[in-house]
This record gives C-alpha cells, sequence and structure tokens, in this order.
C-alpha cells in the first residue's frame, strides 16, 4: 500500500527538562509538532495501544485457550478485549439468602493463563517482541447471576401486562395500569428489579429481569465482586484496561431500556421512581438516578482499580422521556458546558434533534464527571464508542451523530495535554484516551461475514451489494481514522482535516481468525484512485503501525535518591527516549542520553537519570518510517 503525506518520528508524550537534582515544573506536550503546555499526570498507568480482538469468552479451558493463542499469533494484534458476563462468573452460595454469590475464577483466568502462556514463549524465541496485553470487560445488569433474582424482589406485580409481559396500556403514559403497589402484592419501595425487553443487538429479543442500577442490594453485589476481580489481576502487568459497568443493560455501554430499543416496556421507568423515590417527584421523566448511578460506577472502579486505563463507554441509549409532541420535558438538565461538541443537538434547531438530547446531556454529563481530575482515582482514562461501520465516514466531528467516534475523537484532541479546562467550565480535566470498536450493522458486527452492511461506505451503511471482506475492513478503518494525521492514507469523503489521536480499535475475534487463515488478495480502492490488491492482514497491519504514529503515550516521572526516574508503558516498546539540549534545536534530538538502559518493571520501562547529568529535554519518539 502507497503512503502519502509520509510521517517522520512521531512524539506523543510529555517533553520535559532534567536540571542537576531538579525536574522543571513546566512540561511541554508536542503533539504532531505543535507545542502546547501542560503537567504531567501523577501516577504510572497501564495503558491499550493498537488493535484489539474482541472475545466474547466461553466454553471449555481447552476452546479458551486455543482460540487466545490462535488470536495472538496474528502479529498485527496487539492482545485481546475479553468481555465476560457475570452470571458465568458467579454462582448460588451456600449461605441462605446470601446477595454475594460464589465467584468462579475459571475462565477469567484461562485468559490471563493463556496471554501468560503465549508471552512466556514468545519471548523465549524472539525477545524484541512487545507482549500481548489484555483489555477487560465484564457486564451485569441482564447478564446478573440467578441467585440475586432469587433473593430479591420483582417490581412487576405492580405493572398490568400481557402474556408476553409488556404492559397493557402501551399508548399513553399516563394511562398507565397500576396494580398491587402495595407490600400485600409483594411490591416495596426496595423492589430491586423489573422486566424489560433484552433488544440491544438481538434479532430475537426476550423479556428478561433486569436489576435496577440504583439499588442497594444490586450495587453492593457488584461491588463486592468488582474489589474481588481487582485484587485478583490488578497487578497482573499484562491487564491495560478495564471497563466501567454497572448501570447497563446488554453490554458496557450506556444503554438502557429506552423509546427505542424498549418502547413499551420503559414505560416502566417513571412509576418505578415514583415509588422508590417518593419524596422526589423531579426525578421523574429524567435520567437523572441512571447519571448517579453511572458516576457511582466510576467512583467504584476507581478506587478499586490502580495503575491502569479506566473505559467509559457511549451508547446513545439512556431514556429520552419526551411529552406527547414528542419533545423532552423541560427544565430537567442540559449538555456540560464545553462538551457540546459532543453533541450534535446542542443547538435544538429541530424537534427531531431535541427528541435525543436529554440522551446526550445525560452521557456528556457522565463524561465530564468521568473525566474531571478528581474522579478515576490512579488511572489513566479513555473513551471509546463501539459500532464503528464505513457509513460512520458520513458523521461531522461537531454534528451529525450523538457520541460517535468523531465525539470521542474529539476529546481525546481536546485532553491530550491533560489538566486542562475546556471552554465555559472551571473544572480540570484529565486526558481522556480516544478507542473504538467495530460492528453494529443487523446485530452482525464481524465485518468480514457481513461486509456488505459493516462496509457500505454509504450514510446509513445501506445500498452497497458485493463488497469483498478486504474493502470491507479497509472502508471500516477509513471512519476510524478519519480526521487523524494518518486520515490521508485512506481518503474517502468527507475526510475531516484534524489532528484526533486514537489509541486503540477493537476488532471481533473472528475477523482476526479470518485473517489467519485467509491469505487472498483482493482489490481495495478509494475514491482518491488508490488501487491495490491486500489481504486482510495487511490492512491489520497497515492500521497497526498507523495507530502507533497517532497515540498518545505518556512519560511519568518520579524522584529517585540519584536522580530522577522516567517511566513509559511497556505497549510503546518500539518508541524510543530521546534528549535535546534545547528546544529551538529541531534537528538536535538524540538517543542513548546520560542514562539507564531501560528496565521493564510490572508493565512499564524505567530509565534512571542521574543526578549530576546536564539538564536536557527529554521525549518518547516513535522511529520514522
Amino acid at each position: 500500500m502507497t503512503r502519502r503525506g509520509r510521517l517522520t518520528a512521531r512524539w506523543r508524550g510529555p517533553i520535559f527538562r532534567h536540571e542537576a537534582g531538579l525536574v522543571s515544573a513546566i512540561i511541554l506536550l508536542l503533539a504532531l509538532g505543535v507545542p502546547d503546555f501542560g503537567l504531567a499526570q501523577t501516577g504510572p498507568a497501564r495503558q491499550p495501544l493498537g488493535l484489539y480482538a474482541r472475545y466474547a469468552i466461553s466454553g471449555s479451558d481447552e476452546v479458551v485457550t486455543n482460540t487466545v493463542l490462535n488470536i495472538l499469533s496474528n502479529s498485527a494484534i496487539a492482545g485481546i478485549l475479553g468481555v465476560f458476563e457475570w452470571s458465568d462468573l458467579s454462582h448460588n452460595s451456600s449461605s441462605t439468602n446470601s446477595l454475594i454469590g460464589t465467584t468462579d475464577w475459571r475462565l477469567t483466568d484461562d485468559l490471563f493463563n493463556s496471554v501468560e502462556y503465549y508471552n512466556a514463549n514468545v519471548a523465549s524465541t524472539n525477545p524484541g517482541e512487545v507482549p500481548k496485553t489484555i483489555q477487560f470487560e465484564i457486564t451485569p445488569g441482564f447478564h446478573t447471576p440467578s441467585w440475586f433474582f432469587s433473593n430479591t424482589c420483582s417490581c412487576d406485580p405492580m405493572f398490568l401486562t400481557n402474556s408476553e409481559g409488556v404492559i397493557v396500556n402501551e399508548d399513553a403514559q399516563s394511562n398507565l395500569v397500576l396494580v398491587g403497589v402495595t407490600t400485600t402484592n409483594g411490591v416495596t419501595t426496595n423492589c430491586a428489579w423489573a422486566s424489560f425487553l433484552e433488544a440491544e443487538d438481538f434479532a430475537n429479543p426476550t423479556v428478561l429481569p433486569l436489576p435496577l442500577p440504583w439499588n442497594p442490594a444490586y450495587t453492593n453485589a457488584w461491588a463486592t465482586f468488582i474489589w474481588a476481580v481487582a485484587a485478583r489481576y490488578n497487578t497482573n502487568p499484562y491487564l491495560v484496561s478495564v471497563t466501567v459497568a454497572g448501570p447497563t443493560a446488554s453490554s458496557a455501554e450506556m444503554i438502557l431500556p429506552n423509546e427505542q430499543n424498549d418502547p413499551t416496556n420503559y414505560l416502566k421507568w417513571n412509576p418505578i421512581f415514583a415509588l422508590e423515590f417518593a419524596g422526589h417527584p423531579e426525578y421523574t421523566n429524567t435520567d437523572y438516578l441512571f447519571i448517579k448511578a453511572w458516576e457511582d460506577a466510576i467512583d467504584l472502579y476507581g478506587a478499586a482499580f490502580s495503575n491502569l486505563t479506566l473505559v467509559v463507554t457511549t451508547g446513545s441509549g439512556l431514556p429520552n422521556f419526551l411529552n406527547t409532541n414528542g419533545m423532552p420535558y423541560p427544565n430537567t438538565y442540559s449538555v456540560p458546558p464545553g462538551f457540546c461538541p459532543d453533541c450534535a443537538n446542542c443547538s435544538l434547531t429541530s424537534t427531531n434533534e431535541a427528541a435525543n438530547i436529554m440522551d446526550c446531556a445525560a452521557e456528556t454529563t457522565v463524561l465530564a464527571y468521568f473525566a474531571d481530575s478528581q474522579h478515576g482515582g490512579n488511572n489513566a482514562k479513555a473513551v471509546q464508542a463501539n459500532g464503528t461501520s464505513a457509513g460512520g465516514i458520513y458523521a461531522h466531528a461537531l454534528g451529525g451523530g450523538d457520541l460517535d467516534n468523531h465525539g470521542n475523537k474529539w476529546l481525546a484532541q481536546s485532553t491530550m495535554i491533560g489538566n486542562v479546562s475546556l471552554p465555559g467550565t472551571t473544572n480540570i480535566l484529565s486526558r481522556v484516551l480516544g478507542g473504538a470498536q467495530v460492528g453494529g450493522a443487523n446485530g452482525m458486527p464481524v465485518i468480514t461475514q457481513n461486509p456488505d452492511a459493516e462496509g457500505c461506505p454509504m450514510p446509513g451503511g445501506t445500498g452497497c451489494s458485493n463488497i469483498s471482506p478486504q474493502q470491507a475492513v479497509y472502508n471500516v478503518l477509513t471512519t476510524f481514522f478519519d480526521g487523524t494525521p494518518v486520515g490521508s492514507n485512506y481518503s474517502a469523503p468527507p475526510i475531516i482535516s484534524s489532528n484526533f489521536p486514537l489509541n486503540y480499535f477493537q476488532f471481533y475475534y473472528e475477523d482476526v481468525l479470518y485473517a489467519n487463515t485467509n491469505s487472498t488478495a483482493s482489490l481495495v480502492t478509494n475514491d482518491n484512485g488508490f488501487s491495490a490488491n491486500m489481504t486482510v492482514q495487511m490492512l491489520f497491519s497497515n492500521a497497526s503501525l498507523q495507530i502507533s504514529q497517532i497515540a498518545e503515550v505518556p512519560l511519568y516521572i518520579t524522584s529517585t535518591s540519584n536522580g530522577v526516574q522516567v517511566l513509559w508503558p511497556e505497549t510503546a516498546a518500539y518508541y524510543q527516549l530521546q534528549f535535546n539540549d534545547s528546544l529551538e534545536k529541531a534537528d538536535g534530538w538524540k538517543t542513548n542520553a546520560n542514562t539507564s538502559a531501560p528496565t521493564l518493571t510490572n508493565g512499564f520501562f524505567q530509565v534512571t537519570i542521574n543526578q549530576s547529568a546536564v539538564a536536557k529535554f527529554y521525549r518518547l519518539a516513535f522511529p520514522g518510517l
């Protein structure tokens, strides 16, 4: 594949000056050659970098181990996003009426042991290979263990429903028939769950019990489990990120039963609000309780985990409570100051736009809380959008789609120097890395199995036929890299000119296995006249290298008795530590300064700069191509 706009060495992270016995308080971050001033992050955090394979892990030990090793054998893949259902990891406790459960570590240990085995085996034969890493995600919600529902009370008896579990009066929220709102019919003000439609990405959804996100029995059981997960895996050097979840339904995204995915059962929310929070009528017709539940989940993960990356996933899926005119109820809340670029609907220029502003306002309120430097503990942070497809190229960064890839790219760019405030705000925001995940078309997110839907570069992703898997992967990568410094390598309109940083991209593991076994090349073209015969593996290899060029890789600085110690994540193994006598010397950067050789400890490279060293500036640089 030919490259236009060939890139020179890239530096992604702080440049700092070391003086004898002193590190300057001013840290300089050069983002693709554009200088900005900011402060160093507070502590070292492992972070994802590259292409990851999403693998929903289940089955026998042998199946899991063989699949993991097969995935990791792909040289372009940086690691695995291991996705687990809580119900697969927690079983009934021997105690009567227990709300804790007994944790089963078999599947999670299979993942960690397989990655450790692979890295140890590769290290013995190829010491220069970058170790593969793990992104970790556990979904509760509909995937909550059965013991929770057996030992708690349902809210369903308060609703008159048909045999399918759907509220009979489905056309008008004000006419809902509520029955048995008394303790004699089994409904109390602390009922723990209600039945909703599991409609997210399911062709044939079913009605299942869903815990109420704020219920103390649910939040306590989930917190106990998350603390146990952290105790077992937090210090594992191969674990680079954990996805925040808790107030969710089918996935870790911000999606709950709403007016689109469950238009009848979502009407249960307001009566449940009224039952459980009778003294707070202001909660009616708002997402306030969902926002609070998400903020509590962020605090939980920030306390339980440390020195890795916490990931929050937007979903455009919190309820929009609309009146009979299809408009949101007034005087609730709005998009936080500074976050309007994440919402196409900030201007409220039409009824269609206004109909979705409540969800976007709620999710950006959560994002603002997450990005605030006061929250998240001693961890790095990342935000991602799932469902990236080729049609997303038509979503403009500052409008045209809520909480999508371009909105998250904007947030990553806006915070890339760390410790900044957005326009109109006073809170200081941490650096928030950018990531994405493929999929979403017709519930078939595997690109190579559904190329016409996932790979269609048309508005809405429809109207295409006979797209090859190779072209489909290329088209999806076009959307992912749109607006980044390497976007011109793909070039499909309307390419957005910007310097958006991105750290990782998650493909479904079936696409990786396809690349491993299918060496067939097919003609790949774009709207600029580029054409070449390429395999999916070639596309993955190019993308892996390009992510390294645009990723954010921070340097961390700690004091020692002999000087200072510089640390950076092991995932950035191909980067070089360079020094310069003066920032005015653009060509003065060199390697091998007065430092010790890098050592690797617990997922971080470490270099000691002697106290007697002459004052110099340091940076991480990615070698030129």
